[in-house]
């Protein structure tokens, strides 16, 4: 739900306060995002109430991936609890409410790092990956939901083309972000898309045996190739005719970010109060519409860079 920027570091980033890293090597600061990257969702549902949140946790001891994994396991635990909701609407109602204490919550941990002024690649990645978990989570306890629902044990498929159209569609959309940001900003100076020096990182890691930390080094660069590769896009020559020709196009990016798929989660796992087959409509309706709006958006993408 949060872009990949500020977390806890780890031994030996910048930032960590042991390290020997001088402030003149530290990445410079990200360029100011852009209204129309940002999920509607977040900025005025997830992200204000995470802000009074944050207001009373950067008080406390807690880090910001300690956060993060809080979020996680909330958001785990609501998709444990929604097959359970079967013939039992108040759990299919406290499943919803958990997700979306989850989403808040993960609104917090970058939130909490830029207050205390921490800082790390790692942040990001446990972040990533807790999204994912959670995702996972929904996607099968969902799907278990749907089965125990209808006796149809076919809803497993739209289950498993619900949760792979759900990743896509996301991975693609914080590449795409990544990429606006970085033409009408003039360049993308965030620690975490210089792949370079992740690499760097995780061969430091894996050399001083800190093989935790060359692994989820390894995920993320993965992850990031994977998205530059599905998804290549030139430098603009003109960043302020850039975002007057596809502010638009981003902001339509925007309703694939992983913030609307799981406010569309625990919306319709809510509405499964009152009406039962509700859930069913989260993967109903990100294996087909949402596909559809993608299919169209990365179908204009090379002629919207170009003009």
């Amino acid at each position: 739900m949060t872009s990949p920027i500020s977390r806890t570091p780890a031994r030996g980033s910048p930032g960590d306060p042991g390290s020997e890293t001088t402030s003149s090597e530290k990445a410079p600061p990200a360029p100011v995002k852009p209204p129309e990257v940002e999920e509607l969702v977040d900025e005025y549902l997830h992200r204000p109430i995470a802000r009074r949140l944050v207001d009373l946790l950067v008080h406390t001891p807690l880090t910001p991936n300690q956060i993060t994994l809080i979020a996680a396991l909330v958001g785990v635990a609501a998709g444990i609890m929604i097959p359970f909701g079967v013939g039992r609407p108040p759990v299919l109602l406290a499943g919803g409410l958990l997700l979306f204490a989850a989403v808040v919550l993960d609104c917090c941990d970058g939130q909490l790092a830029r207050r205390k002024g921490i800082s790390s690649t790692y942040g990001a990645i446990l972040d990533g990956i807790g999204d994912y978990a959670v995702g996972l989570a929904m996607g099968i306890g969902g799907s278990l939901y749907a089965v125990g629902l209808t006796g149809n044990r076919w809803y497993w498929l739209l289950g498993l083309a619900g949760i792979v159209s759900s990743a896509v569609q996301s991975a693609l959309f914080d590449h795409t972000k990544t990429r606006y940001i970085a033409r009408v900003s003039g360049g993308y100076a965030e620690r975490e898309e210089d792949l370079d020096r992740v690499e760097q990182d995780r061969v430091r890691a894996w050399s001083e045996r800190r093989y935790r930390d060359a692994l989820l080094l390894w995920v993320y660069l993965s992850y990031s190739r994977a998205q530059h590769a599905a998804m290549t896009i030139g430098p603009a020559e003109d960043p302020v005719a850039y975002r007057s020709a596809n502010a638009g196009r981003m902001r339509a990016w925007t309703f694939m970010g992983i913030g609307t798929h799981f406010a569309f989660a625990y919306l319709t796992v809510i509405v499964g109060y009152w009406w039962p087959p509700g859930p069913i409509l989260y993967f109903a309706g990100t294996a087909t519409l949402f596909n559809l709006a993608l299919a169209m958006l990365v179908a204009l993408e090379p002629r919207q860079v170009r003009a």
